[in-house]
């Protein structure tokens, strides 16, 4: 009998010990960032690249198929200090936090913000904030760590992964160090190094510096096993390289890239299968819970009144935005041509989609907008809604009273100020120029207009 269990226990052994050696788990570390301000594309033309709802809908087709999966912010959520990039970063990491985001690395850009609002953002989100190379000189305690160690649940085998953060000396503009100390990257990584390679089984960087320099790293640390980098990568696809068996590759700005890198653990070793930047196309469908978020951030911006609160611009001397209509007077064809083009329906483009309240929209869509005089809101300038005379030509209140003198001639230059290559990368001025040109005038009829 004692025979008999002692084979039946050697057999029940060899399966297990057979299946754990022989079973593998899988893991996908999921890298985005540099957003800096991107929540959404813009909208102004078919098949733009990037926004959190895509971002979150690909991030749960992963969650669905049961693969464990761990998301990363790389850094730079604004592009610029004032109050509408706060709310963004604001919203940003609420988004984050939606998405399970583990941690987010502090680029230069998000330090712009100053410390006393990244002081809040550091402790009232939940999400570890990551800075390995610098020290922050505030009355105001940000919370913030050189490292992290996160240990993944529920595998056959424990597994640990360590992820590292730089910032480069070279993108730290000159009065950002009256509140921060940045160190040399390769003498600040050596000791944590030291410290975590025992203890993780898997060492991933965050490098907010140029492809280069993360190369660089990668050379001199050989046991870092993945180097997420890059500062205005253009081509994120193309980005990836190799140093030795090191992946180092970046997800480019704006958010319209993200990096996947796939890995399976198998008898108890960490392989990766793949590594690549995936562009956020139309094709991915938006995810409902951020298209919510995103409705709430335009509501904000109502309530705030962004648009009147903005600095207005000074104008020359007596001069003032008049509307297209006053124009439209004495330059009757011009204007009744005008009113048959896209320019005319411009406002009503973001008015359709919710987002009149946006500065940043409006400020291509209307009349003046960001100068006194200017357009600040639908309710008190309608006549300055979309984009009229006074978009090409500049304020013309000084016109009506010197009709015979030149007034704000146009050129290609003015259509560039909106039609550049984020917002119109088609943009040809010749064939659009047809599209909007005036038609021939009688100026003698213009003249009895006028008296």
């Amino acid at each position: 009998m004692k025979k008999y269990f002692c084979i039946i226990l050697a057999v029940v052994f060899i399966f297990i010990f057979a299946r754990v050696s022989s079973s593998y788990d899988r893991f996908v570390l999921f890298f985005s960032g540099e957003e800096q301000g991107a929540l959404i594309p813009c909208g102004c033309f078919e098949g733009q690249l990037g926004g959190i709802s895509r971002r979150d809908t690909l991030l749960n087709s992963y969650k669905k198929q049961g693969i464990f999966i761990i998301a990363v912010s790389t850094g730079d959520l604004i592009k610029s200090p004032g109050r509408q990039e706060e709310i963004k970063m604001g919203y940003l990491l609420n988004a984050m936090k939606e998405m399970d985001c583990l941690l987010h690395n502090l680029g230069e850009k998000d330090f712009e913000i100053g410390p006393q609002a990244l002081s809040f953002a550091s402790q009232t989100n939940g999400i570890n904030f990551l800075s390995g190379n610098i020290e922050i000189i505030s009355p105001f305690p940000i919370k913030y760590e050189k490292y992290l160690l996160k240990e993944l649940s529920g595998f056959s085998v424990p597994v640990k992964i360590a992820f590292l953060s730089i910032i480069s000396e070279s993108v730290i503009d000159a009065h950002l160090l009256d509140f921060i100390r940045v160190y040399n990257p390769l003498k600040s990584l050596k000791p944590v190094l030291n410290h975590v390679k025992e203890k993780a089984d898997l060492i991933v960087l965050v490098s907010h510096a140029p492809l280069e320099e993360s190369i660089e790293i990668a050379e001199s640390f050989p046991e870092i096993g993945l180097v997420i980098s890059g500062h205005d990568i253009e081509e994120p696809a193309e980005s990836l390289t190799y140093v030795n068996e090191t992946p180092v590759i970046s997800h480019g700005t704006e958010g319209k890239y993200v990096v996947i890198a796939d890995y399976v653990v198998k008898n108890g070793k960490i392989k990766n299968k793949s590594v690549e930047a995936v562009p956020l196309e139309d094709k991915i469908e938006e995810s409902e819970k951020m298209q919510l978020l995103l409705k709430q951030y335009q509501q904000t911006l109502k309530e705030e009144d962004l648009l009147n609160n903005i600095p207005k611009l000074p104008l020359e001397k007596g001069s003032s935005y008049i509307g297209s209509s006053v124009c439209g007077t004495c330059h009757k064809k011009v204007y009744t041509h005008w009113l048959d083009t896209s320019h005319q329906k411009a406002y009503t483009t973001l008015s359709d989609i919710g987002q009149q309240y946006d500065p940043e929209c409006v400020n291509c869509h209307t009349d003046g907008f960001g100068y006194v005089s200017g357009f600040a809101d639908y309710e008190t300038h309608q006549n300055l809604a979309h984009v009229g005379c006074e978009s090409c030509h500049g304020a013309g209140s000084n016109h009506l009273n010197n009709i015979g003198e030149p007034y704000g001639l146009a050129d290609e230059k003015r259509c560039l100020e909106c039609h550049n290559s984020d917002h119109s990368p088609k943009f040809q001025y010749e064939n659009y120029w047809e599209k909007i040109k005036h038609p021939k005038e009688i100026l003698s009829n213009i003249s009895e207009n006028t008296q």
